[in-house]
């Protein structure tokens, strides 16, 4: 019987060395604190992870979360200055671009944080749109948060993306 039970966990343990198998991380928990008046919606960005919306002040937000290591495999680099000027090369080829400089900061939870604003003309809604882009790194992903609106939302919602910003809790 000894020997049936030490073949048997000698073939297990075989088995399982052998069947190893690479461990994928997915997704990480994070939490956003929203400002009064803001809340949560669906339909704004097809693939972020969370999006909220201020139908009053009619500003908007999303956060698009990406594994690092499938960056990696994808060959496209995870600094934060390269990974903004992916982000914002959707909207360079709309009438009216506009890019703004970029400014390196840490958030009041000591978070690095990668800014940039832009605007285009949306010939669908038949305005400018405003977008900020802040960009955060975690060990293992990375996060694009983007709050826009339209007209004077780079003036009119400064405090209310700010607070967005500062109060996001990343692993």
């Amino acid at each position: 019987m000894k020997k049936i039970i030490f073949t048997f966990a000698i073939a297990f343990t075989m088995a399982t060395t052998i069947n190893a198998q690479s461990a994928l991380i997915g997704a990480e928990p994070f939490t956003i604190n929203l400002p009064a008046g803001f809340q949560r919606t669906i339909g704004t960005n097809d693939f972020a992870s969370v999006q909220w919306g201020n139908e009053e002040t009619e500003t908007y937000g999303f956060v698009i979360t990406e594994n690092l290591d499938e960056l990696k495999v994808g060959d496209i680099s995870d600094n934060l200055e390269s990974y903004l000027d992916i982000s914002i090369s959707n909207y360079s080829s709309n009438p009216q671009f506009k890019s703004f400089p970029s400014k390196l900061y840490k958030n009041k939870k000591g978070k690095e944080t990668l800014q940039k604003q832009i605007s285009y003309y949306n010939e669908e809604m038949e305005s400018t749109v405003y977008l900020q882009f802040n960009i955060f790194k975690s060990k293992n992903f990375i996060y694009q948060v983007v709050n826009f609106g339209n007209n004077d939302f780079l003036k009119n919602s400064k405090e209310s993306t700010d607070y967005i910003i500062n109060n996001i809790d990343l692993p």
